[in-house]
């Protein structure tokens, strides 16, 4: 009698394409799967099984006939497909965004896809509903349409009224294949005289198959708190053609009850299909209408009410577009962290004439509208001027700002460009990421040499979701940094600071003013010798207004003193003010005053004023005069701005 069952069993799983599980042997086995039969025999049947008792939680690689009873659960809802010859009763992803999809109808918070205790009360009370004829109620299927939720009670029973059914607005106009709950439509309903119970909505797909066959595939109905009232799939039992030769879909069976005096808001949703045609797409937008009549609404004495009125049909314009994973971009720009212009002393290595890792250019890429695998950075540009001497040898990419994060390739500078392949790092889409580009400085000389990096974003390459090549757009580079392998290196302490002196009279000048820059200075690779400001205008400053460099001269000093301590003042030729030693650092205040006139005497024109340092002389202790001047034109060796005279 046990084979006999066996045999029954295997017989009918061949008809509906299932399969026994694997050793069958049990009569606890044979139970379980002619469960699962059942629950798939009933979906086939248009009903719900409502026999079956969730006990435990299911995720992501749980299997059994409890999973094939929620499997059939949300395929009669319309919220899971299971491919052609795939079994059920495995949990796998598309179970799992299933589960999702209908969390979130049922305003289950997160919507995650885990299918745990909440979820099981919830669809438990759901699946409470009797079956009669093939018709449900409480949240199962007729035909195709999900029915049964009810939102409300009319409060007003034996009263007559009426409903103004008007124009909603829509949080979106483009829809992308795949996207799930797309806004389509909106529409409020005001009731007046009587509580109503909004019961079905018309929609009109155009005035050929397009729209339900290549664009939507399947309508919902949600209501302004968020609850899906009810859904129907886009097929040809389901989406009736007109007299009027229109294709209409109707959504029904549903109860939402708006209160005497207020207005509600309902928005038809849309599932994408998971392509649409380029045809489709290239043909532009497409018109969702819900026609004169097509809300139905009923009032407390049990009268129909219909909506909107005569000439009132309510219309909206979508637009198809390919998945945004299609239109994916990449968008290179320079980091705000990007070096500034620096003067770099290479002093490391056997020759003592080498920097290792010098941070060149600080980029970003943002990734839109998908997620973006960064595949190429191609023909990073290291440009050269100057000496001859050094060079740019090994490059790098790191992950992040500067050299401390993931280092994601190598190169060799090929003449002055660099390129970093097979990469595989994965940017978010709506993201930004930040790279750095360092290079190895070899053969430096006590001449400078000035090297500029800079990436063009079409040299930039990744693949979005699908494995589509992305080309970048945009553009970064970096500042200058001028290497030398001995000589001072200057950085500001603080900001340079500006202050005005209102109402000073010296020699016809109603102001006056002074900018004081504290400057930082390390000798690297030898010891460096600065002149007095006299005998070599060791330190230089220019006058901007209103932003730019003027060519008029002001009536102006620049005074600094020799620091007490840290330097050599003694044994020094004529018109040297101090030597600073190699590795030592000082930190030199520096002003500049100026007034409001000219050398001439000539006030000067009114308006906004700064100061910026351009350039600082010094000399190894061969006396040679040599010019520092990366920090000209540069606003982070500027002061503030004021107003003059």
């Amino acid at each position: 009698m046990f084979a006999k069952a066996a045999a029954t069993v295997a017989g009918l799983a061949m008809v509906l394409g299932a399969t026994l599980p694997a050793g069958a042997t049990t009569v606890a086995d044979i139970q379980a799967a002619i469960a699962q039969l059942q629950a798939q025999l009933t979906a086939l049947q248009g009903g719900s099984t409502t026999t079956v008792t969730f006990t435990r939680d299911l995720t992501v690689g749980s299997s059994g006939a409890d999973v094939t009873a929620l499997q059939q659960i949300l395929v009669s809802k319309g919220y899971l497909t299971i491919p052609a010859g795939t079994a059920y009763g495995y949990f796998g992803s598309l179970t799992k965004a299933a589960v999702a999809r209908w969390q979130a109808s049922a305003s289950i918070s997160p919507a995650a896809g885990y299918f745990g205790p909440i979820s099981r009360a919830a669809l438990s009370a759901s699946a409470t509903g009797t079956t009669t004829g093939g018709t449900t109620t409480g949240g199962t299927t007729t035909g195709g349409t999900t029915t049964g939720t009810t939102s409300g009670t009319i409060t007003t029973p034996g009263a007559e009224g009426t409903i103004a059914v008007t124009s909603a607005p829509v949080s979106n106009s483009t829809v992308y294949e795949n996207d799930r709950m797309d806004g389509i439509i909106a529409f409020n309903v005001k009731a007046t005289g009587s509580d109503v119970a909004v019961q079905r909505v018309n929609v009109v797909l155009g005035s050929n198959t397009t729209e339900y066959n290549k664009i939507f595939q399947t309508l919902y109905v949600v209501d302004d708190a968020g609850r899906t009232l009810g859904s129907i799939d886009m097929n040809s039992t389901n989406v009736v053609k007109q007299s009027d030769n229109t294709y209409m879909a109707t959504i029904s069976g549903f109860s939402s009850v708006v209160s005497r005096g207020s207005q509600r808001t309902y928005t038809v949703k849309a599932d994408i299909r998971s392509t649409i045609d380029s045809s489709v797409v290239s043909a532009g937008s497409y018109v969702v209408t819900i026609p004169v009549n097509g809300v139905r609404a009923i009032d407390g004495a049990g009268i129909d009410l219909y909506g909107p009125a005569v000439n009132g049909a309510l219309t909206n314009s979508i637009t198809t577009a390919k998945s945004l994973a299609s239109s994916a971009t990449i968008t290179v720009s320079t980091d705000s962290n990007n070096p500034n212009a620096q003067e770099v002393v290479a002093s490391t290595g056997a020759a003592n004439n080498q920097f290792d890792k010098l941070p060149v250019l600080v980029f970003d890429i943002k990734a839109d509208k998908d997620d973006i695998k960064l595949t190429d950075v191609n023909n990073v540009t290291i440009t050269q001027t100057g000496s001859t001497g050094a060079t740019a040898s090994t490059t790098y990419l790191y992950a992040g700002n500067g050299t401390s994060g993931q280092i994601l390739g190598t190169a060799s500078a090929s003449g002055s460009t660099s390129s970093f392949n097979n990469l595989s790092y994965v940017i978010p889409k709506g993201t930004t990421a930040t790279f750095t580009i360092a290079a190895d400085i070899r053969s430096a000389n006590g001449t400078a040499t000035t090297f500029l990096a800079s990436l063009v974003g079409t040299n930039v390459l990744g693949t979005n979701s699908v494995g589509d090549t992305i080309t970048g757009t945009g553009s970064a580079t970096g500042n200058n940094a001028v290497v030398r392998s001995i000589g001072p290196v200057f950085s500001l302490a603080g900001t340079p600071t500006i202050t005005k002196n209102a109402g000073l009279s010296i020699a016809g000048a109603t102001s006056s003013a002074v900018a004081t820059f504290n400057i930082n200075i390390k000798a690297v690779g030898g010891d460096v010798i600065f002149g007095t400001q006299s005998a070599s205008s060791t330190f230089n400053f220019a006058v901007y207004v209103g932003g730019v460099k003027q060519v008029q001269n002001v009536a102006s000093t620049t005074s600094w003193s020799v620091p007490s301590s840290g330097v050599v003042t003694s044994g020094l030729a004529t018109g040297q003010a101090f030597k600073l030693q190699q590795n030592n650092t000082v930190t030199l205040p520096v002003s500049f005053y100026f007034e409001g006139r000219t050398p001439a005497g000539v006030l000067v024109t009114s308006g906004t004023y700064a100061v910026g340092l351009e350039s600082i002389n010094w000399s190894l202790t061969d006396g040679v005069v040599k010019t520092s001047n990366f920090m000209a034109g540069r606003t982070e060796w500027r002061t503030t701005e004021i107003v003059l005279p």
